[in-house]
Order: C-alpha cells, then structure tokens, then sequence
C-alpha cells in the first residue's frame, strides 16, 4: 500500500515537473506577412511578446534574432508577483537591439506594487500606447502607425481617423483578442494586420481542453490576427498542451 502511494506521488511530482519544464521552453514562432499593400520595398521586422508576467525572458532565445526594427510589447508585462529587479531586466532585454519599444497596456499591469509601471517605462523610453496611435518613423523611412486598444489603464481617446488620412499601413495591438473581435467591422478593416495574447491558448489543457482555445496565426481573418499563447503563465508556472511563445515577424510586400 505505501509502495503504491510512493509511485502516484513519485510520478504526479514527475507530470508538475515536466509542466513547468515546458513553461520555460521557449518556441520562437518566425512569421512571413507578404501583403501588396505593404507601401515600401524594405522588409519590415518586428518582435512582438505578450503575457510576460513573472517570467524571466531568455537572452539565449532573444540573440537568435538579428535584424529588429520595432519591439511591441501586447500587454502583462507584469502582475502582483513581479520583483522590480525582473522588470527592469526583462526591459533591458528588449531594448538590446536599440530598436523603438512600444507597450500597450493588458488587465494585470496595473498590479506592479513596488513602482508605478508607467513611471518605469518612461524611465527606459519605452513609448506606451493607450487608446491611441503613434506613428513609427524607423531610420530607414519606413512608416506605420500602431494603433492601441487599451480597456484598463487610459480614458478612451482615439485618433485613428486623423492619422488613417496620412499613412496607409496601420498595425493595431490589443492584449485581449475578444475586446477586438467585438469592433465595429468597418473599423476592423483600417487595420493591415491585429496582435493579441490575453488568453495563453488555455495555459493548461487536458486532453485538448481548456477555458479559451489555443492560440496562433487566423490569417483567413480580415485582417490577419494573432493570438500569442503568451510568453510567461498566469497563477501557476506551468503549462500543458501550449506554448511560451516569442514572436519574430516579417511584413514585406507581395
């Protein structure tokens, strides 16, 4: 009888083991937009992560991308247990290209309790991006706006039809797809492309099953639309049957 509990036990710390294990193995999801509305014929590089919370970024996944334009950061970089010290790291961490770094706020970034997140982020000139649009002017003279929804932080106040006369290629970030997905259809379609996370495809699915479904690339949609499984985990540092996703995107013209 005492063998038999040993053995469930042994092997239930075993599954936790390899649960956590595989919320610290990164993918790196390398994606190709080829879009004939793409105005210029440079190639437009962007790394996008979402969900970090606690987590630690890895330097190692982070040095096998070379060529980065633009950092966009989808929301929950932080919650309630995030120390200062893994903060400010991860921060220096995205910042390593020397590319222009952009937040948009997602629902447990207002629970950092040692600093006020804003106040850090100005610190590290990240540029945060709250019911607004921000036109990304890179030293290649490429030019888009990014456009972000923000139900958490902000008082609504949007510009996206005053800019949307300028510059033709919008890119709107939004942490939860389903603050999205409830738009206006006229207003989902100034948008050339749509990057979310919120959800962590589930975080934790048993036998395929999970409160929200996985995530990807729904590029049948208009305009396409990624939901990032998200880098970090909510609650519990595990996972089962999804993935701590990195996102190294390419947008070039068809």
């Amino acid at each position: 009888m005492l063998t038999g509990v040993i053995i469930v036990a042994s092997m239930g710390l075993l599954f936790f083991a390899g649960m956590y294990l595989w919320a610290e193995n990164d993918h790196l999801d390398e994606h190709v937009i080829k879009d004939p509305f793409f105005p210029y014929f440079r190639e437009l590089h962007i790394v996008f992560i979402s969900d970090i919370h606690n987590r630690e970024i890895n330097t190692q996944t982070l040095n096998k991308l070379k060529n980065v334009d633009v950092v966009i950061i989808g929301g929950d970089l932080v919650d309630k247990r995030t120390p200062l010290t893994r903060l400010k790291n991860n921060l220096n961490k995205l910042k390593q290209w020397k590319a222009p770094v952009y937040f948009i706020p997602g629902n447990n970034d207002h629970e950092l309790e040692k600093a006020n997140l804003l106040d850090v982020l100005d610190k590290y000139q990240i540029h945060v991006i709250s019911n607004s649009d921000y036109v990304v002017t890179l030293p290649s003279d490429t030019e888009f706006v990014l456009s972000g929804i923000d139900p958490y932080f902000m008082k609504p106040r949007r510009q996206a039809a005053y800019i949307k006369e300028q510059i033709n290629y919008q890119i709107l970030c939004v942490h939860d797809p389903y603050v999205y997905q409830k738009m206006n259809h006229e207003d989902q379609k100034q948008f050339a492309l749509v990057l979310s996370g919120h959800t962590h495809g589930g975080q934790i699915r048993l036998f395929g099953l999970g409160p929200y479904t996985r995530g990807g690339w729904f590029e049948s949609e208009i305009p396409p639309l990624l939901i990032s499984e998200g880098y970090g985990t909510s609650l519990l540092p595990l996972r089962l049957g999804t993935r701590a996703e990195l996102h190294s995107i390419t947008i070039k013209s068809s």
